[in-house]
């Protein structure tokens, strides 16, 4: 799914992706390229292990298509035995793959599966000691819907059991300590002291409209600095259609007990903005584009720049999935074309 604004605020529309995408990308000091392409494969998750390896999840040919490489090239590895749709790793012998009924774990040889009895895993990370995944987590319509809120499940494996872990927020995103999401239909974050999540304290959202309701979609913090970079959204009724809602980009950058909002027109209404760090102090913003492929915003130090990530031959991949290096600004991304046919890697190179 995609949406899109027409001008500053605009009806939220659903549309098909159609049209070309612009090959090239403006970011500081450094560009995002196309690295694997294969019109066979469907490209869904990406991880990255602190020593370097790039594993990639997806199909081809409507099989089940495990990926391991890096900048020298990708090689097809042996999978657990199930599609994959989520990844997540702590070292190169600590690999996690989720599927629909079945996760499993690499330990350097082998894959050990497990059943999955709990629900859809929509994001999963390994931070620090702890492997934690979103799950049933839901996204703003197209077009409205009355009484809508959000929602999501947090868990989090305690020695060999997934436990629900409550929290003050609805959680869509995570890094670090942190956790991005909303409570009560307003943008949030909370914090993990290691035993329980707490609700931080944020000023309000700008550009306050009637009716207005915005979440946090995900987060990146700069392991140097400890700066807290999130993306979301913003959406108000408007216009005379019956659930036509404006909308806008949020992003929140700071420190605790000093952050500051910042709202944007463009890119607009973006309810699956991913983020990541870019590992020089700042973040990458990626988005689905009006018209088909993906765009970026780069947080740096000084301010924020737009962009487009270059497409395959032919194509106009969109990013799916996005992870970085820890303690590098080696950054990931990885999708596939709208048909679902065409994936392609993304690396980024400073």
């Amino acid at each position: 799914m995609r949406f899109w604004l027409r001008g500053a605020a605009a009806a939220v529309v659903f549309v098909a992706a159609a049209g070309p995408v612009a090959a090239h990308a403006v970011t500081t000091k450094g560009q995002w390229s196309v690295v694997h392409h294969d019109r066979r494969d469907s490209y869904d998750a990406v991880t990255v292990t602190q020593g370097g390896a790039v594993w990639v999840a997806g199909t081809r040919l409507k099989e089940p298509l495990l990926l391991k490489g890096g900048r020298s090239g990708f090689k097809r590895v042996a999978g657990p035995g199930f599609r994959v749709k989520r990844l997540a790793s702590a070292s190169d012998t600590r690999v996690w793959a989720f599927g629909a009924a079945r996760y499993a774990r690499w330990d350097g040889r082998r894959w050990l599966v497990k059943r999955w009895s709990h629900g859809r895993v929509d994001r999963a990370y390994s931070i620090g000691q702890n492997l934690w995944v979103i799950e049933n987590s839901n996204v703003f319509p197209s077009a409205g819907q009355a009484g809508w809120k959000a929602r999501s499940t947090l868990r989090r494996l305690a020695g060999s059991v997934w436990r629900k872990v409550p929290t003050p927020i609805v959680v869509k995103g995570l890094d670090g300590k942190w956790a991005a999401g909303s409570t009560r239909g307003t943008a949030a974050l909370a914090r993990w002291n290691g035993t329980a999540w707490r609700a931080e304290a944020l000023p309000a959202v700008p550009s306050a409209h009637p009716g207005q309701i915005s979440e946090l979609t995900d987060v990146a913090v700069d392991g140097e600095t400890g700066r807290v970079m999130a993306v979301g959204w913003a959406a108000w009724p408007c216009g005379t259609a019956k659930r036509s809602f404006c909308g806008q980009t949020l992003l929140l950058s700071g420190y605790p007990g000093s952050w500051a909002f910042e709202v944007r027109a463009e890119p607009g209404f973006q309810p699956r903005a991913q983020a990541e760090p870019d590992g020089m102090g700042g973040a990458w913003i990626v988005y689905d584009a009006k018209g088909g492929g993906s765009r970026f915003l780069h947080i740096g130090v000084d301010g924020v720049e737009p962009g487009v990530f270059p497409a395959p031959p032919d194509k106009k991949a969109s990013v799916r999935d996005l992870a970085a290096q820890l303690g590098s600004s080696s950054v990931w991304a990885v999708g596939a074309a709208p048909s679902g046919r065409g994936g392609a890697i993304w690396a980024y190179r400073r």
